[in-house]
């Protein structure tokens, strides 16, 4: 066997030796490069705005739920949004919409794909949105998605907070070609701080001296008009008995209806009328008979999203005392979509991000420069 035979076969074996070991390695490359440019950018940020406030017993507190993606390169494209809520059981109880979605048209995170959930033995609210099957609708500004309100049942001392839960229960998922689809891109939350004072009119108990003679008991019938005007101080709630449509509770977007509310107030006058309509909340001070004890007020409410909306009324009186939620003040009201034909528009799962082209590339380019060196060695 001659010496450049010899040479040759020790070449090719190296050389064999080296491929096996440059196919694995250069895949592996590959790999973490493509887990590093699609690892998505945790850049966005949930609020609760405003970030501290405080409110008297009774009242209902009024929170905006805000997305802000970040900016720059490493910003998100928000897609799908679930948000899971906590907050102090003893200290506030949901409404029948207490989590609602913002309808301007600066809002694409419209489609609900889990309707709202409450959970006042526990202090829990949660809703999840999407924007659709459009990805151009991508949330890519800060922008209000949604609005939380709680009533206050008890005073706090000295404060109470509102806070997001912690992943997998609050999520975020973005559509940028960076990001996985199943990535949680939520990298902070912002709780809100509540301070809850006792409501107008209300006073707190003192002990009063049990008496040890007779010589005392005329001074406790002096004392006794005192008891009785603390105990008319606990004024009654307004009662609101009857919320009314002017037309069928379904129909296509955008439909249009009156509602009529009624109530009266047993020991004062009715000071707002708040409608709920499930999509926005509008407050009357004015007309309907407020500022009396009997009130009838109406108000237009066009609905321009398909969905379906729980609309009821709270009435307040001129103590600040509100109405108790009861179904005779409450509607449902079903809005389907016109392109249908009637039927609902359903809640469409956002389609995921398309993959990286130039990764594609270059792993093609290796296939074809490692099947051109076998090639090569398989000729000589």
């Amino acid at each position: 066997m001659s010496t450049f035979s010899s040479y040759k076969k020790i070449f090719l074996l190296v050389f064999t030796i080296a491929i096996l070991v440059a196919i694995p390695f250069s895949v592996y490359i590959a790999q973490k490069r493509q887990q590093t440019t699609t690892k998505a950018a945790a850049s966005t940020v949930l609020s609760l705005e405003p970030s501290s406030t405080t409110l008297k017993q009774n009242e209902t507190l009024t929170l905006n739920i805000t997305l802000n993606p970040g900016s720059g390169t490493s910003a998100n494209q928000v897609s799908f949004v679930r948000l899971a809520i906590s907050f102090d059981a003893s200290k506030f109880t949901t409404l029948p919409n207490s989590l609602t979605v913002n309808p301007d048209s600066s809002n694409k995170l419209t489609y609900i794909i889990d309707e709202p959930k409450y959970d006042n033995t526990a202090g829990k609210a949660s809703i999840s949105l999407s924007i659709g099957s459009d990805p151009t609708n991508a949330i890519k500004t800060k922008t209000k998605i949604a609005v939380l309100q709680l009533k206050a049942i008890a005073t706090t001392t000295p404060n109470t907070s509102i806070t997001f839960d912690s992943a997998p229960n609050t999520q975020v998922l973005s559509v940028a070609s960076s990001d996985q689809t199943n990535e949680n891109t939520l990298s902070t939350t912002i709780p809100a701080t509540v301070i809850i004072t006792a409501a107008t009119g209300t006073t707190t108990p003192t002990n009063t001296p049990i008496p040890t003679t007779t010589s005392v008991i005329t001074p406790i019938t002096t004392i006794a008009p005192p008891i009785t005007s603390t105990t008319s101080g606990q004024e009654q709630s307004p009662v609101c008995s009857s919320l009314d449509i002017n037309g069928p509770t379904s129909g296509i977007a955008p439909y249009s209806l009156t509602f009529t509310v009624t109530g009266s107030d047993p020991d004062g006058t009715i000071s707002k009328i708040s409608y709920n309509f499930g999509d926005s909340i509008e407050d009357v001070t004015a007309g309907g008979g407020i500022g009396t004890s009997s009130v009838s007020g109406q108000l237009v409410h066009v609905y321009n999203a398909p969905g379906v909306y729980t609309a009821y009324a709270t009435l307040t009186n001129n103590k600040n005392n509100l109405s108790i939620q009861q179904a005779s003040c409450a509607k449902t009201i079903t809005i389907n979509s016109a392109n249908l034909n009637g039927s609902p528009q359903p809640s469409i799962s956002p389609l995921p991000p398309t993959g990286d082209g130039k990764i594609i590339f270059n792993l093609g380019t290796l296939g074809v420069i490692i099947t051109i060196v076998g090639g090569a060695l398989l000729l000589l």
